[in-house]
């Protein structure tokens, strides 16, 4: 199956995407190119709409239990301790696929007929890998790769919005599929950071099975998100095997 094509945004990191999205080492140069060139990150934090009453609906790929990727995350953690980053711990990682919408614009009846729609509809399980290291102006990240089944996956549910009538969240062709595992908590230069990630990037890379999509709703608290309700069991939707 062809996948969607991505197109220069500026407001996407990196703004230009990939030549090739199954190319591990063009994704991976690209995203660590465009995180070198930065002057000065941002406070993650710092986003129009969300304050601590706010709750959104998000699509996200977690990996709770994974010792292979909780152990790397640990050992980047030891070196990433320093003031103005908010380490994301093992349990929280995540990847980000698509926003539904706020659950003020989002009803329970539709988060539930949005679940319902998605059997059948969310593809094979597949296989990525996270790569140390390198950032965004809000984060540090892994790179993941390949991103030909993340922009299937993200068209997919792009789709089973707009059939929905849901508010959704970005075009896939602004989708830059990553594995955060710190957030820049404040405006600081960025040299630092990226003289730090550089020396991280000897570290092994982490093979991940994709085998189920959770549809969550998010909430915030200092330095994390945090799933609310905490048990959304029901809406962890497997994908075929």
């Amino acid at each position: 199956m062809l996948s969607p094509a991505l197109a220069y945004h500026p407001s996407a990191f990196p703004p230009h995407p990939p030549a090739d999205y199954d190319d591990a080492a063009n994704i991976i140069a690209l995203d660590q190119r465009a995180f070198d060139q930065l002057e000065q990150t941002k406070n993650h934090w710092d986003r129009p709409g969300w304050t601590t009453a706010t709750r959104i609906v998000y699509w996200l790929l977690t990996f709770e239990p994974d010792l292979a990727l909780a152990t790397t995350t640990r050992r980047l953690h030891r070196a990433l301790a320093r003031p103005g980053l908010d380490l994301i711990q093992p349990a929280d990682l995540h990847i980000t696929l698509t926003r539904v919408g706020q659950r003020a614009e989002v009803t329970e009846r539709q988060t539930e007929a949005l679940a319902k729609a998605a059997i059948g509809r969310l593809g094979p399980q597949f296989t990525l890998t996270a790569h140390p290291l390198a950032g965004s102006a809000g984060a540090i990240r892994y790179s993941v790769t390949p991103w030909r089944p993340l922009l299937l996956l993200h068209d997919t549910l792009t789709q089973l919005h707009d059939e929905l009538h849901l508010p959704g969240g970005k075009p896939t062709v602004r989708f830059r599929p990553h594995l955060g595992v710190a957030y820049s908590n404040t405006p600081q230069a960025a040299r630092p950071l990226i003289e730090v990630v550089s020396r991280l990037r000897d570290q092994p890379p982490v093979t991940l099975h994709i085998g189920h999509v959770d549809l969550v709703e998010l909430r915030r608290e200092p330095g994390r998100y945090v799933k609310f309700p905490p048990d959304l069991g029901q809406r962890v939707l497997t994908l075929r095997g």
